[in-house]
């Protein structure tokens, strides 16, 4: 395997963002990956968000994991191969994500306010965990010997910290979603007693 089997990621635009945050790397591959099969502009746009921020919480579970088996490279003599089998995992969860807040940001405005509260916060992490992942893959692709330099194993701190950081966002959002409902359906309850 040579440098040129890591291809370089292209950066898929967030829509209202100017910066740009996904990775591409091309057609991830596996069930749960790709991008999801939705439209915008349903009348159903709280139940299409809460599906996709669902997908994302899994997306984000798988990301964090990998992340963290990346992360423990740091201190292993891991060959550069498995640094970039563990960045392109990475990388196409990232994508994953992307394509997934998307969507949600084509739909924000019409989705529950909790939703919109979600998809404001989980944005700017997916975007940082992104860009540091190219730097990454940009640090391996150029210094294939240079693992341990601080460069390197602070964006591979970074990439598990933002994944981390992202799973533990939506299951918060996710988690309160839930309350909230059982609180309405004790609510309905009291009032018909």
């Amino acid at each position: 395997m040579n440098t040129k089997n890591i291809r370089r990621m292209t950066l898929l635009p967030l829509v209202a963002l100017t910066l740009t945050g996904s990775l591409l790397f091309g057609a991830p591959s596996g069930a749960g990956v790709g991008p999801p099969d939705v439209q915008s502009n349903t009348p159903n746009s709280s139940e299409q968000a809460a599906q996709l921020l669902e997908e994302i919480q899994s997306i984000a579970s798988r990301l964090e994991r990998d992340a963290g088996t990346l992360n423990s490279f740091r201190n292993k003599g891991m060959s550069w191969q498995s640094h970039a089998f563990q960045l392109n995992l990475a990388k196409q969860h990232i994508n994953a994500i992307g394509s997934r807040l998307e969507t949600l940001q084509e739909i924000q405005s019409t989705a529950e306010p909790w939703q919109q509260e979600a998809i404001a916060a989980l944005v700017p992490v997916a975007v940082q965990v992104a860009s540091r992942t190219q730097d990454a893959i940009n640090h391996l692709n150029e210094y294939q010997s240079r693992l341990f330099v601080p460069t390197y194993t602070e964006h591979l701190s970074a990439i598990y910290e933002n994944a981390d950081q992202m799973k533990e966002s939506v299951d918060l959002y996710l988690q309160f979603a839930s309350t909230q409902d059982k609180l309405d359906r004790l609510q309905e309850r009291v009032a018909e007693s």
